[in-house]
């Protein structure tokens, strides 16, 4: 059996596949990958980014066979009140789905659950389509453990109309309304659902780091703070350019990277020792 080496707070270059069997079984709370999506393209940074990569997997088949084992290991690693999110897009994600739901044993009566299908809607780019529609959304498959999944509930800011529904405010600043003489307090906006209206990065923000296929903090902040508590291990096996672990170490939980790209593995570990040395405000 594998000696369980890696430790949170560590960056480790190799294939996941290699990698996450160093890792103690059942010690993660949240596993969420944002993989090659097989677009058959080579991926290139631009800016200060040099990083390239090859996504290219041939067949979708191929795609299928070169996740399986690799999602296998990764449940592995899942503790009995984890959860894995899966980040793809229209070109595969169907055929994921149903290998994520046999590996999960979602329809066995003691197997992991399947929660949601997030979509996000990023809306910037893909501004050309002559026969099609323009592409404007991922999706995200949550899976489970078990039904014991860590759930922190997310509301929504609340609306024009809840604001004015609850417009009495009290001496401690709290928002209230009153009906057939009873006082109702506003809790905040309404819960949030499956779908999720998130910018990808503009070119110009700061937030850039110039990796190809990096995603927006702001995305990965609500994954985080949905399905994890506060010092739970937060691992992400294709860790790009860390924004995963620059999430998670921002919202006080512990994180683990792992990428084949030595580019990759440069950027995330720049970026995650830049932020240690900003003092909080």
């Amino acid at each position: 059996m594998p000696d369980a080496t890696l430790q949170a707070g560590t960056i480790t270059q190799g294939d996941c596949l290699d990698v996450l069997p160093r890792v103690a079984p059942g010690s993660a709370q949240l596993i969420y990958l944002d993989p090659p999506f097989n677009t058959r393209k080579t991926r290139r940074g631009t800016g200060d980014s040099t990083d390239t990569y090859a996504d290219h997997f041939g067949a979708t088949g191929d795609y299928i066979a070169f996740l399986k084992p690799r999602l296998a290991v990764m449940q592995r690693a899942l503790a009995p009140n984890g959860s894995l999110f899966f980040h793809g897009d229209w070109r595969a994600g169907h055929y994921v789905k149903v290998l994520l739901d046999e590996l999960f044993r979602v329809e066995s009566p003691n197997g992991g659950v399947f929660v949601n299908e997030i979509i996000w809607r990023y809306g910037l780019g893909a501004a050309r389509a002559r026969r099609n529609l323009l592409t404007k959304h991922d999706v995200i498959f949550w899976y489970a453990a078990s039904p014991d999944y860590v759930f922190n509930l997310i509301r929504q800011a609340p609306t024009a109309a809840m604001l004015n529904k609850y417009r009495h405010v009290d001496a401690d600043g709290q928002r209230f309304m009153r009906s057939y003489g009873k006082v109702y307090t506003m809790k905040g906006g309404k819960p949030l659902d499956d779908v999720w209206e998130i910018p990808t990065i503009a070119p110009t923000s700061r937030e850039r780091t110039g990796y190809p296929t990096q995603k927006p903090l702001a995305l990965l902040e609500r994954i985080i703070a949905l399905a994890s508590a506060p010092d739970d291990l937060v691992i992400d096996p294709f860790c790009g350019s860390g924004t995963t672990l620059l999430a998670a170490q921002r919202l006080g939980r512990r994180w683990l990277g792992i990428d084949a790209s030595a580019g990759a593995v440069e950027v995330a570990r720049g970026r995650l020792a830049d932020d240690s040395k900003v003092e909080p405000t």
